[in-house]
């Protein structure tokens, strides 16, 4: 049996959630996380490490790259197999080019398909280096392994129509055994136990929701089994809060902290405020937005205007006939809408004349 682990998208160099106080913390995570999974590696030593693309962020520096060769020198018994993504793609002057990658380092160096061979694992690995930002050809679903004989992985980084789109179905039927794809975040399961989007070996930023981590799997003659490994410096999450319209400015933030208490002390928030506020009361968004690894706050809430008394307020007035023409339309989604924007332009616009009047 043949033995691997599977990552991909570290991003090393990123520095998420530029301007918050945990920054500096979230890119330097980024750095130990991957060098936790190197350890679980040396600990481990499956046969192979499969990385399938953005290692780095952008073009990585010399001493970023020597880094990372004192990591992979860690794990002599892995071999590791490493493509530049959409992100590092290897530019005319790129230290990939001229990197010195320790013995046990196969890298892609071209932008063509060619693959490594181990005879030892009976396995070959296929895969390709990004030379461009963008690769629309779909280069992967024309690639037949070469010896059905062996076992034979692609590495592959994509699946959008910018970045080498694929047919999973397509590339299994041509005769692979497993298919090791990056480039999107959310990491999950194409197809059980034979293709593996990795995700993001951490989130690169605050819009990767959810668990992140990497793959460890075996293949055997009886096929392929995969798991998936959480590695929990930090996750983001949406905490949605139900606003009431009785509740003040000063219980809302009370509501948010209490909802906050509740969170592990890895993850960060993105706070949500749903339903409906009192037409008057102004929510306290830039206090919530100083809360403690709150990321971002997203106010959904709509304002709850007492149609009837507001019809008896401005009797007689465009306001008042506004009101009743929009309550008889039958489409629910339409009409509640149509009220509260259109009562809300006419309010704006009668504090204005009023004060112009007065």
């Amino acid at each position: 049996s043949m033995k691997f682990m599977h990552i991909s998208d570290v991003h090393l160099g990123v520095k998420p959630d530029a301007g918050k106080a945990w920054s500096e913390k979230r890119a330097q995570d980024i750095w130990d996380s991957f060098a936790e999974m190197i350890e679980i590696a040396a600990e481990e030593s499956p046969d192979f490490l499969l990385i399938s693309g953005d290692l780095f962020h952008k073009q990585p520096l010399k001493r970023e790259l020597k880094e990372v060769c004192g990591l992979f020198a860690r794990i002599p018994q892995t071999k590791v197999l490493l493509m530049a993504g959409n992100h590092d793609y290897i530019q005319q002057n790129s230290f990939y080019r001229t990197c010195e990658w320790p013995e046990n380092v196969c890298f892609f160096p071209r932008e063509e398909v060619m693959c490594f061979d181990f005879p030892e694992q009976n396995t070959t690995v296929y895969g390709l280096s990004y030379w461009h930002r963008e690769i629309r050809q779909a280069l992967y679903d024309e690639v037949f392994p070469k010896n059905t004989d062996r076992i034979n992985i692609l590495l592959a980084h994509g699946g959008d129509e910018r970045h080498i789109p694929f047919s999973v179905e397509k590339i299994l039927r041509h005769g692979f055994d497993y298919i090791a794809a990056g480039h999107i975040h959310k990491g999950g399961q194409l197809v059980q136990g034979r293709a593996v989007m990795a995700g993001a070996l951490e989130p690169t930023d605050c819009n990767d929701f959810g668990p992140h981590g990497f793959w460890m799997g075996e293949l055997t003659e009886a096929g392929c089994r995969v798991s998936f490994y959480p590695i929990k410096k930090c996750e983001y999450i949406q905490q949605e809060i139900n606003v009431t319209p009785e509740l003040s400015a000063y219980a809302v933030s009370e509501l948010v902290r209490q909802e906050l208490q509740s969170r592990k002390p890895y993850q960060i928030s993105h706070v949500i405020l749903r339903g409906y506020r009192d037409a008057e009361t102004e929510l306290p968004l830039d206090e919530i937005a100083e809360m403690e690894r709150v990321v971002r706050v997203v106010d959904e809430t709509e304002p709850d205007y007492q149609f009837d008394l507001l019809k008896q307020k401005y009797d007689g007035t465009l306001l008042q006939k506004y009101i009743e023409v929009m309550e008889q339309c039958p489409n629910l989604e339409l009409r509640k809408k149509a009220l509260y924007y259109g009562v809300q332009a006419m309010l704006d616009t009668a504090e204005e004349g009023r004060e112009r009047i007065g």
